[in-house]
C-alpha cells in the first residue's frame, strides 16, 4: 500500500482477508452442491462441469477451448482442458488420485494435507480452492452480478475461466436467460523490462520502489499511460525518455496556460 500511495493511486474501499470469509466461502461453496453443479469426492468437493454445461452455461468463456473432441476429449463431454493447465489451475491442490466425474473438474474445496492449513467443513477438515474465495469476496462486497472485472492477462484461464463458473453455478437460478455473472473482462498486458516479460528467474526483476529511486511516480504514470493497455508495457531507457518527453511538454502546457490567466486577470481595470 505504502508504494500505491507513492505513485498516487487512489486506495481501494474494502480490504479483506480470505481467512475472515471462510464460513461464507463454505456457505457459497454448499450452496453450488445444492443446486447440483458439484460434488464431494474424498473430502474434496469439486465443480461438475458437465452438468455446468448441459444446464446451458459455456465453460471457458475467456480462453476457449472449442469443442472437447476439438480439444483431446471425448464428443459431448465438457471442453477438454490439458494436464498442464489442471496444474496451473491448482498447483499443490491438484490430486489425481481423487475420484473426479471428468477429468476438467476443478476443486472448490480441497482436504488438506499433514502441515498444511485447515478448516472445517461439512466434508471434513480441509482449505479452500484456489479460485473460490475471488467469487466468495466479490459477491458479498458487490452482490451477485458484476460489471467490471480486471486483471493480468495470464488469469483470463484458469483462474477468471473458473471464477466465472463457480459464480454463475452458484447463483444460476438468478440469472435466467443471460447466464452470465461478469458483463466486461479487462485483461492487462505484462510489464517487459527492455524486451523481456519481467521475471525475477531472468534478474529482470524491478520494485516500485527502485523504480521511484530514479523516476517521478508522475513520469512512471505517464510511462503506462503512453502503451495500450492489453499489450505488453515495456519498461526501458527509451519509454521513459519519451514519457518524460511527454511529461515535460505537458507541464510546459499547463505553466503558459497560467500564465496567460494571470496576465488576463492582471490586464483588468479595477
Amino acid at each position: 500500500m505504502d508504494d500505491m500511495d507513492a505513485l498516487g493511486v487512489r486506495p481501494p474501499d474494502v480490504l479483506t482477508r480470505v481467512t475472515e470469509y471462510i464460513p461464507k466461502i463454505v456457505t457459497f461453496i454448499e450452496e453450488i452442491v445444492k443446486n447440483g453443479f458439484a460434488y464431494e469426492s474424498g473430502g474434496s468437493v469439486y465443480l461438475d462441469l458437465m452438468a455446468y454445461e448441459k444446464a446451458g452455461f459455456d465453460y471457458r468463456k475467456l480462453k476457449p477451448c472449442g469443442p472437447a473432441k476439438a480439444c483431446g476429449g471425448e464428443e459431448g463431454e465438457a471442453e477438454a482442458t490439458t494436464e498442464a493447465e489442471m496444474e496451473e489451475g491448482e498447483g499443490a491442490l491438484a490430486d489425481t488420485s481423487a475420484e473426479k466425474r471428468h477429468p476438467n473438474d476443478f476443486a472448490l474445496w480441497k482436504t488438506s494435507k499433514p502441515g498444511e492449513p485447515t478448516w472445517s467443513s461439512p466434508w471434513g477438515e480441509g482449505r479452500p480452492g484456489w479460485h473460490i474465495e475471488c467469487s466468495v469476496v466479490a459477491t458479498d462486497i458487490l452482490g451477485p452480478n458484476l460489471d467490471i472485472h480486471a486483471g493480468g492477462e495470464d488469469l483470463k484461464f484458469p483462474h477468471h475461466d473458473n471464477e466465472i463458473a463457480q459464480t454463475e453455478a452458484r447463483y444460476a437460478s438468478q440469472y435466467g436467460d443471460t447466464k452470465q455473472w461478469c458483463n466486461f473482462f479487462f485483461h492487462a498486458g505484462h510489464l517487459h523490462i527492455k524486451g523481456l516479460k519481467m521475471s525475477k528467474s531472468l534478474k529482470n526483476f524491478i520494485t516500485i520502489g527502485q523504480a521511484l529511486e530514479k523516476h517521478s511516480a508522475r513520469s512512471l504514470r505517464m510511462l503506462f499511460l503512453l502503451q495500450k493497455w492489453d499489450q505488453p508495457m515495456t519498461f526501458s531507457d527509451q519509454t521513459l525518455d519519451d514519457a518524460k518527453s511527454k511529461e515535460a511538454s505537458i507541464v510546459s502546457f499547463f505553466h503558459q496556460v497560467k500564465e496567460l490567466a494571470r496576465r488576463d486577470y492582471l490586464s483588468k481595470k479595477v
